[in-house]
């Protein structure tokens, strides 16, 4: 498995492409299309299968459209409790961040514990909320993309539609913080950490 790392979108999210040795991928929050990493498809003969969104706050779903239409069987994966904030843009705060409306009708809504197959990596998924109501965390091989529960030594806002800091530290406590210390954490902001690391040093959790 090979993972790139690419920031979009007006407020820099991390946004990653992932694939496996027979060229098959999927994007984790496409903040705002890219012509970076359409060129890295594109070199890497890449066969993208699924767009999967970590949440479906603006700043993470800006490309999904974008990359619709370069990808024309792309599927967008979302958790079922986020259904709500992605299809209304007030909610979704994309007026503000965009200057332009944004809603994502997800093709596949996934449940807490679901997993799928892409290529031969199995991706996993795990609710996560407390940053947004339907927030959830995508896991595979060892790595874990947090989208915006977990950053390093910090946590996501929670003054967001649908938001609760109790919410959030239950999430992470009760489910980041079950994961081997060693997985590494791939964050929708900020660089990259390991469980071990932030049950140690995040001053939000400890």
């Amino acid at each position: 498995m090979k993972i790139y790392h690419f920031t979009t979108g007006p407020i820099m999210v991390n946004t990653y492409l992932v694939f496996d040795e027979n060229g098959k991928a999927f994007l984790v929050d496409p903040g705002d299309y890219s012509s970076q990493i359409a060129d890295k498809i594109e070199e890497e003969k890449l066969d993208v299968e699924y767009i999967l969104l970590t949440h479906g706050h603006a700043d993470h779903i800006g490309g999904v459209d974008g990359f619709r239409k370069l990808l024309p069987n792309v599927k967008v994966v979302a958790c079922e409790d986020e259904k709500e904030l992605l299809e209304d843009p007030y909610l979704n705060s994309s007026p503000e961040l965009y200057g332009r409306s944004i809603t994502v009708h997800a093709d596949k809504y996934v449940g807490e514990g679901d997993s799928m197959t892409i290529g031969d990596m199995t991706v996993f998924f795990r609710k996560t909320p407390g940053h947004s109501p339907g927030g959830m965390i995508i896991l595979t091989d060892g790595v874990c993309f947090s989208g915006d529960t977990l950053f390093r030594a910090s946590v996501g806002r929670t003054d967001f539609y649908g938001g609760s800091f109790p919410v959030l530290i239950q999430s992470i406590k009760n489910v980041l913080f079950a994961l081997p210390d060693d997985t590494i954490v791939l964050p929708g902001h900020m660089g990259q950490t390991t469980i071990g690391f932030e049950k140690e040093n995040n001053p939000f959790v400890i």
